[in-house]
């Protein structure tokens, strides 16, 4: 295959994956809440693949074209020599209007971009945290229950919820502490457990990061949509399996709708919501959504195999010095 084919096939994907990704995402729904930590995996390695492909573009194009020198001479010599390190074909260029280092230098200034904007948009992240955090915790008082540490709030409704560990970790109201009975509490501390055993928070963050960066691509707003249900089944996975359906069931009704102000702002996990029952209760069966979503996993591959064979010759050629 030629690279100007090459090129065509791998932006044509990119589009596909763009506008049918949310598409193929809601029709494999079925199947992946039946795997809901492949599902996190899935969506989260979807925004990177799709960005890391894009990026792919412009330096495969750059083994396909030509045109004006925009550098100093010798400085266009080396990178003339570099791109033809990195390029695997043997085909001839089409002489363009376009400089190639544009091709080049373009990619590296939107991945610095991302890059910058992403570690910009965690340290606000984390700020908002931090101040959630210091909100729910003003009167909190640490205990020790059924083995977990927690921080218990004087408050007389029912919630619980789990910030970052370093920000308090398991919060629950006086009022949950009231009503729960032991099995519900176990229950409810197991699901908030897991959320800090499986870096759900540091997920949310990375996510949150790369969507507001990239929020104009439908298949990413699809992903950060989708996400947080994915993290709740996984957490209630992990109760389920510790104290059982029924506790876990018991604790999602007694603890109702998450609740619209304490802890309610970024940073925050709740175990909140009675939609998930039915999932406990009813889990789907048959294969249903296993198609879409062996398609969504097959074209992330292709899109993973064609941009690592992009970038790799880039990073072997510098590496050896061209």
């Amino acid at each position: 295959m030629t690279p100007g084919l090459l090129a065509g096939v791998l932006a044509v994907a990119l589009v596909a994956a763009t506008f049918l990704g949310p598409w193929l995402l809601r029709s494999a729904a079925p199947a992946l809440v039946r795997m809901p930590r492949l599902a996190i995996g899935l969506l989260l390695g979807s925004v990177v693949v799709w960005l890391g492909t894009a990026l792919a573009l412009g330096p495969l194009l750059a083994w396909v074209v030509s045109g004006p020198d925009v550098l100093p001479a010798r400085a266009a010599q080396a990178c003339q020599q570099c791109l033809n390190a990195a390029n695997p074909f043997a085909a001839g260029t089409v002489d363009t209007g376009i400089p190639v280092v544009l091709l080049l230098v373009g990619p590296v200034l939107v991945a610095a971009a991302v890059v910058v904007g992403l570690v910009r948009e965690s340290w606000r992240h984390q700020v908002e945290a931090r101040h959630t955090a210091g909100q729910v915790l003003a009167r909190a008082t640490p205990r020790r229950v059924l083995g977990h540490d927690i921080q218990v709030v004087p408050e007389t409704r029912t919630f619980a919820l789990s910030l970052p560990a370093r920000d308090g970790g398991i919060v629950l109201s006086k009022g949950a502490l009231a009503s729960l009975g032991r099995p519900e509490l176990a229950a409810v501390l197991a699901h908030e457990q897991a959320h800090l055993s499986q870096r759900h928070h540091l997920i949310t963050m990375l996510m949150t990061g790369l969507a507001r960066q990239l929020r104009w691509v439908p298949l990413v707003v699809a992903a950060r949509e989708a996400l947080p249900h994915y993290l709740e089944i996984a957490a209630d996975n992990q109760a389920r399996d510790r104290v059982g359906t029924t506790a876990l069931v018991s604790a999602l009704v007694r603890l109702g709708e998450r609740p619209t102000r304490a802890g309610d702002s970024v940073g925050a996990l709740h175990i909140a919501g009675p939609g998930r029952i039915q999932h406990l209760v009813l889990p789907g069966s048959g294969t249903a959504g296993a198609l879409p979503m062996l398609a969504v996993v097959a074209h992330l591959l292709v899109l993973a195999v064609v941009g690592a064979a992009v970038h790799l010759p880039y990073a072997l050629a510098a590496l050896n010095g061209c």
